[in-house]
């Protein structure tokens, strides 16, 4: 017999990827606006026009406090499944809840089946205490078990590509972009 809070997990599971791809196309709409032209310009700048932007599906999440939850809930999304995925944290001064990711450039962490499960961010300004930050661990995401870039890589080390393993997300685009499709890495200090 099938175990009903599998099932309930399960079920939870696929809400919460539902929402981490709602986040992604708002994310991925943000950065074509006209609030991302300077993340377009930085992209531009480290070699990665805009196809190679959308082959990362990159995003940018914009300064303000509640612009991606002000659009998931828009969009009908309960509180609690935008906490429980990461993406926004409740006021501790009474005022609405605020987003994770605030003026920073987004970069979708999949899962090896290729659900959205996480995102990386990287600030836009050069004096925020976090230049990358990842989404916090959830049901979806544990940090020390995911790789960026895993399925692709790991379909093209199964065609015959070597497996290289790089620091960070800029890093395993770059490879990628040059041909190297077998690139992975781990997330901020998860290896250690």
């Amino acid at each position: 017999e099938r175990d009903p809070r599998a099932q309930e997990k399960a079920d939870r599971l696929t809400e919460l990827v539902e929402v981490m791809e709602a986040a992604l196309r708002h994310y991925r709409m943000a950065l074509r606006s006209g609030a991302g032209q300077g993340a377009r310009d930085y992209l531009g700048g480290r070699g990665l026009g805009e196809d190679a932007q959308n082959r990362w599906e990159l995003g940018f999440a914009p300064p303000g406090w509640q612009g991606l939850w002000d659009h998931l809930k828009g969009q009908g999304v309960a509180d609690d499944l935008i906490f429980e995925a990461g993406l926004a944290k409740p006021s501790t001064k009474g005022g609405k809840p605020y987003d994770v990711f605030r003026d920073r450039i987004i970069f979708p962490i999949r899962d090896a089946r290729g659900r959205a499960i996480a995102f990386g961010g990287r600030a836009m300004d050069p004096n925020d205490n976090a230049k990358y930050l990842n989404s916090p661990e959830t049901l979806l995401f544990d940090k020390g078990r995911t790789l960026y870039n895993h399925g692709p890589a790991r379909e093209a080390a199964g065609n015959g590509k070597p497996l290289i393993i790089a620091e960070g997300y800029m890093d395993v685009i770059a490879l990628g972009e040059a041909g190297f499709t077998a690139a992975v890495a781990p997330l901020g200090s998860a290896v250690s």
